[in-house]
């Protein structure tokens, strides 16, 4: 929560920056009245209220409640005083790192509208670094989103302009957001390649936080192969990386998925640790969605030792978080869990039901690897309960999947990054 807070205070402290730094022709009344609003607006994103008793998620939801709040009235007085007091250039500025204070605050249509404006603003071949910073940013939403086409589209036009002011690490961050959309769409092989790619680039511009970040995603799609070492490997350099800058969101996002892979390798009882380790860095950075997910694969540690009432435990704590934040990718793993949970513990309706609303979200949202999985996993369930026929043709449709995705059979569907919202609907 805290680094939220420090994200969302360093956007406001550019902007007043932006408008301290344009030209003092420009109305400097007007001026030192905006920088004086923003410096409010700033105090109070810091202020804490929160109680003890509160929860890390009833704290969080409520300050992003608040600061919203504020940065819609930023928005207002800025449009006041914008024009004619502020040129183009500076005008697109603010617009911009007021989009970014939208985008951390999870309001991508009011970041994607801004951005949009931005980038009219810096129109003109003077501009164009600004415009390819512009365009990878909204890109970024509309991968987050499941927009692939446009997405894609933007991150070229923004590499293309990028490399007009040799501007390399931005240029490192697009293709790795190319090697995003890859993943996402289940060209695991594809990523792979595309992820080697963005790794040089970040390597050459000394990028520790998008080497870890692309050190980390290697490692989930080698696990994904059963490549356990090397993925181990991998998360470990991007552990290091990101300890080393400080990084608790992607410490967490390390510890979590190290987790996993003891898991995946029967060493279940070194897993619980990393997990837990990951949940503590979940609650002081305040990230809910990782936090969800850490919930859920502590229900599959507990499922695997056959603690079904701790399984079900940590399915409710991550539920809780799940339904708030409307993430159906989580809610379908979820659901997946729950099925194995009631499966295990005899109840093979309950179970079904659980398992056919996991197919049901993986398939709209049109996550390949949970949908196989589940296929298969219910499958196996069926045999277990002496139908031979309906299991056969679950494992049909798990083995097509998987031999379009080139991977082997593997018990996981973990989702790259984990803070992100689903893919597009099929038929969307």
């Amino acid at each position: 929560m805290e680094k939220n807070k420090e994200t969302v205070q360093s956007h406001l402290s550019r902007m007043a920056e932006i408008i301290r730094v344009s030209p003092p022709e420009k109305a400097s009344a007007e001026k030192r009245i905006a920088r004086q609003f923003l410096s409010k607006v700033s105090q109070k994103v810091g202020k804490d209220d929160a109680k003890e008793t509160d929860s890390i998620e009833s704290v969080l939801e409520d300050s992003f409640e608040k600061v919203s709040h504020y940065i819609d009235l930023t928005l207002k007085t800025f449009q006041k005083i914008s024009t004619p007091y502020l040129d183009t250039e500076h005008q697109a500025k603010f617009i911009y790192v007021l989009s970014e204070t939208y985008e951390t605050l999870g309001n991508y249509e009011n970041a994607l509208k801004n951005y949009k404006r931005a980038a009219e603003l810096a129109e003109g071949k003077s501009h164009l670094g600004l415009q390819g910073l512009i365009q990878y940013k909204m890109a970024r939403i509309h991968t987050e989103m499941g927009n692939w086409v446009e997405a894609t589209e933007l991150l070229h036009k923004s590499i293309e302009n990028l490399q007009t002011i040799s501007d390399f690490r931005s240029i490192a961050l697009a293709r790795l957001e190319l090697a995003k959309i890859a993943y996402r769409k289940g060209e695991y092989l594809r990523a792979l390649d595309l992820f080697q790619q963005a790794l040089e680039s970040s390597e050459s511009v000394n990028d520790l936080a998008s080497t870890a970040t692309i050190n980390n995603h290697l490692g989930i799609i080698l696990r994904m192969q059963n490549k356990f070492d090397h993925a181990f490997q991998h998360f470990q350099k991007a552990l290091i990386d990101f300890q080393s800058i400080q990084h608790k969101f992607g410490t967490a996002q390390c510890l979590n998925n190290l987790g996993v892979v003891y898991l995946r390798r029967g060493e279940v009882r070194q897993a619980i640790g990393y997990f837990e380790k990951s949940l503590e860095l979940c609650q002081e950075s305040g990230n809910l969605s990782l936090m969800a997910f850490v919930h859920l694969n502590k229900a599959e540690f507990y499922t695997v030792v056959g603690d079904y009432p701790m399984a079900t435990t940590s399915c409710g704590k991550a539920m809780e978080i799940l339904l708030r934040l409307k993430n159906p990718v989580g809610i379908a793993k979820l659901n997946n869990l729950l099925g194995r949970i009631f499966w295990k513990s005899g109840d093979m309706d309950v179970a079904t039901d659980f398992y056919k609303e996991s197919m049901r979200l993986y398939q709209k949202y049109w996550i390949p690897l949970g949908l196989a999985n589940t296929y298969h996993e219910f499958a196996r369930m069926l045999e277990d309960s002496q139908r031979p026929d309906e299991a056969a043709k679950m494992n049909e449709r798990a083995e097509e999947i998987y031999l379009k995705l080139a991977i082997d059979y593997e018990e996981s569907d973990e989702i790259l990054n984990l803070e992100s919202m689903p893919g597009k609907s099929k038929g969307d």
